[in-house]
């Protein structure tokens, strides 16, 4: 597809600029043809790419149909000799109906044939929807409207058909002639030659010297050669004791070697071995670089009798390879990576765009600055008691809505992409592990900062690790919930719906004055506590306050607060395993569930767009 320079190179888009149009259209197709498929449709696969890359397009597709796969495509104002690739053409009238239906080198006599003369030099394809449109008259039709030629397909398919034996001959099947082959293959290539020129031409003359022309070998080549070869191939190209050889000289030279001698300035001598050397680094741009042989050029080959056996010698290697791709094509079949392997490509890939996501800036600094303005409204503002479990209800919510938000993005844009990659037989259990795997660095990164600052400006009196444990527990219920929302609403209306969820289940149902009423058994203190992910994670902070501090309040307001929250958190040991061990075991749990209720959406929702 002549998109290996770009690789490693985001695609882009409408707020951040990528690559070129054309080659966004080039990787869609590339997407697609990785899945090895065996039908293929496209549509309008080379509008936006100049006439040279959309031959490349229709060169790679058609080699693609010789291993058995079939493409349609709909394409515009193509130039004839990608328009002559297509084995079948269907020509469409106004209404969609039938205009011409068969071998695309037979269409020009048809349309002649029902009295249509074309000018010399027009562009057949062009010159066909012209006809169509009705901008062509007819010699033999003095009133000629393009409804007419409905009725003219239906009158002359045989003589269609008669072109369509004619053009496909014996074969029965439309290939490449040699010389439409040679051409073809002689613009991909000098396209991609002077691609690698320009790299090595840093100075933009147009020319390179010896050293230059080692190192663009060495390239082209994958092995570096030794000084006598650079220096015969630079008489060769540019004649006897040139100095620098020129950008036309080293094209003009590398092209005319499908030929027996390669257009040499030191015509005697020609040695068939270079030709050979060289046709190995043809074919070795002309394959997209799949293969990095090292061709060793310094090395001798062993010398052929006569030149006429060196170009005998390579039909054969072409007639073996034309073989094998038909042999091939007898079997295509793409076996399916297992869940292992699917893990490891998975998780590469999602590192990949991990390392990339810039937006993550975003979400610290929010978290820096939360946990500084906390921090500092507690201890000398309001100056809230180092027990009271209200401002850590606060933290915690702050928290919870930062990173359920943060977390909307690790299914929501990446549904589209996961129909496509499941209906092509992607393993959904790796897809999920993978996503949900990488981001659990997000929540300790992001979580780590913002309990960090908080300690240090605050000060709480208690070891870090314990004080801090209830906060990652906090994040890894919330990366749920929003991963839930992702997959449950539209993308536009998570952030939303996180923030109404995450308001009511921990600043509504993690209030202390609320949960004295609600946790008095029944089935409202069931919901509670299997919704509300602050009615334990502050229950198990107030738990180690009050164990290390040991508070005794002076203020009978304190006082109250203390005994209340006392009776919220304390009373209340549903395991039998501690106070502090039920709050982690639950609020696992409730993690654990709600990415078992995601798990489940990934896999049954919008099965209908498995396409």
């Amino acid at each position: 597809m002549q998109i290996d320079h770009i690789q490693n190179t985001i695609v882009g888009g409408v707020e951040q600029r990528g690559i070129s149009g054309g080659q966004r259209k080039r990787v869609n197709i590339s997407l697609e043809l990785a899945a090895q498929p065996t039908l293929l449709f496209l549509d309008e696969p080379t509008s936006g790419l100049d006439a040279t890359s959309s031959l490349a397009v229709a060169l790679s597709l058609k080699t693609l149909c010789g291993l058995g796969m079939t493409s349609i495509m709909v394409i515009h104002q193509p130039r004839y000799s990608l328009f002559t690739l297509f084995d079948d053409v269907l020509l469409l009238g106004k209404g969609g109906r039938t205009v011409y239906l068969g071998d695309s080198r037979g269409a020009k006599r048809y349309f002649e044939h029902l009295g249509f003369a074309m000018l010399g030099n027009e562009n057949p394809a062009d010159w066909f929807m012209d006809v169509i449109s009705g901008e062509v008259k007819n010699a033999g039709i003095a009133r000629f409207e393009t409804a007419m030629l409905f009725d003219m397909w239906e009158d002359n398919k045989s003589f269609a058909a008669s072109l369509d034996h004619a053009e496909r001959g014996p074969s029965l099947r439309r290939t490449l002639t040699c010389i439409e082959r040679n051409q073809m293959d002689r613009a991909v290539l000098t396209a991609s030659l002077k691609e690698e020129f320009a790299k090595i031409d840093h100075n933009l003359a147009f020319e390179i010297d010896e050293d230059e022309l080692r190192l663009l070998l060495t390239r082209l080549a994958g092995a570096e050669p030794g000084e006598t070869v650079v220096r015969e191939l630079m008489d060769r190209m540019a004649g006897p004791d040139a100095e620098t050889v020129s950008e036309s000289q080293f094209l003009s030279y590398l092209n005319g070697l499908s030929e027996e001698v390669a257009g040499d300035a030191e015509v005697e001598g020609a040695s068939p071995t270079w030709v050979r050397r060289f046709r190995s680094i043809r074919r070795h741009i002309e394959e997209t670089r799949h293969s990095r042989a090292a061709t060793d050029l310094s090395s001798d080959s062993e010398p052929d009798s006569t030149s006429q056996g060196s170009g005998d010698k390579t039909d054969d290697s072409d007639d073996n390879e034309n073989e094998t791709l038909h042999s091939r094509g007898q079997n295509l079949s793409r076996k399916t990576p297992g869940f292992l392997m699917q893990m490891k490509i998975l998780m590469t890939r999602r590192l990949v765009q991990w390392w990339r996501m810039t937006e993550r800036m975003v979400f610290i600094v929010a978290l820096i600055f939360a946990a500084t303005f906390f921090g500092v409204l507690d201890r000398y503002i309001v100056v809230q008691e180092l027990w009271d479990a209200n401002p850590v209800l606060y933290l915690h919510t702050a928290l919870a809505l930062l990173m359920g938000i943060f977390c909307l993005h690790i299914f929501g844009e990446a549904q589209p992409l996961f129909w496509r990659e499941r209906a092509r037989g992607m393993n959904v259990p790796a897809f999920y592990l993978s996503r949900a795997t990488i981001n659990m660095v997000d929540l300790v990164i992001q979580t780590f900062f913002f309990t960090a600052i908080y300690y240090v400006v605050r000060q709480p009196c208690v070891p870090y690790c314990t004080w801090a444990l209830p906060f990652f527990l906090v994040s890894l219920v919330a990366s749920a919930w929003g991963a839930l929302v992702s997959l449950a609403v539209q993308p536009v209306k998570g952030a939303f719906f996180v923030t109404l969820l995450i308001f009511i289940t921990c600043g509504l149902l993690g209030q202390p004055s609320m949960l004295v009423v609600m946790l008095q058994g029944g089935q409202v203190e069931l919901i509670v506590s299997s919704l509300s992910l602050t009615r334990w994670s502050v229950g198990m902070n107030f738990y180690t306050s009050v164990t290390m501090l040991n508070p005794n309040p002076v203020r009978l307001k304190d006082m109250a607060v203390l005994h209340l929250e006392k009776d919220v958190y304390l009373k209340r040991d549903w395991w039998g395993i501690g106070i502090w061990e039920t709050g982690l075991c639950a609020m696992l749990a409730m993690s654990t569930g709600i990415r078992v209720i995601a798990f489940v959406l990934l896999v049954y929702r919008n099965r209908d767009k498995n396409v």
